[in-house]
């Protein structure tokens, strides 16, 4: 049987024994934003029903179970399982309701995704984009990126001005500016 409490404003706990498992469900909600966190621990079956107690570092869950008490501390959204009982004389007891178990189903696994088209060329008015090699013109301005069937392999551009300059120049015609 699973057990409910609300903790603070926007914030509640869902507790479940499913055999020998423990799972506590932390669910937050504010403005525009919800929050889920949902973690696990080996306590044994229950053999009555869990205390949540709040504390001044947080909150505790005392587990009785087929194993002995087990003590879950809860602080913000971490949880743990604690070494040793926590004294909790000055601790307020939390009411607990009986609540749903959880009756989520495993979420189907996505069908692989298709391998895109390749891009067609495409043109807009005097603008021209197309792939292999990425090409881009529009007017008397043209871009290009990797090897281009035109044999523009052995263009260049300064790297000062950006003026256009052969493979066997030295210096920028435009700037000046030393090539290597």
């Amino acid at each position: 049987m699973a057990y409910q409490c609300n903790l603070d404003a926007g914030q509640q706990i869902i507790i479940d024994n499913q055999g020998e498992q423990t799972a506590i469900s932390l669910m937050s909600s504010g403005s525009g934003q919800q929050q889920s966190q949902r973690t696990s621990f080996t306590t044994g079956t229950w053999t009555s029903p869990p205390v949540l107690f709040r504390t001044s570092a947080g909150f505790v869950l005392q587990l009785t179970t087929s194993q002995g008490d087990r003590f879950v501390k809860i602080q913000g959204n971490s949880m743990g399982l604690m070494s040793a009982a926590p004294a909790l004389t000055e601790a307020e007891a939390l009411p607990m309701q009986p609540a749903e178990a959880s009756t989520q189903q495993p979420v189907e696994s996505m069908k692989p995704m298709e391998p895109m088209k390749p891009m067609e060329p495409m043109n807009m008015g005097n603008m021209e984009m197309g792939m292999k090699p990425m090409e881009m013109r529009m007017g008397d301005m043209q871009m290009s990126m990797g090897k281009s069937a035109a044999g523009d392999a052995g263009k260049r551009f300064c790297s000062q001005c950006g003026t256009g300059v052969s493979s066997s120049d030295r210096f920028c015609a435009n700037c000046g500016h030393g090539l290597v």
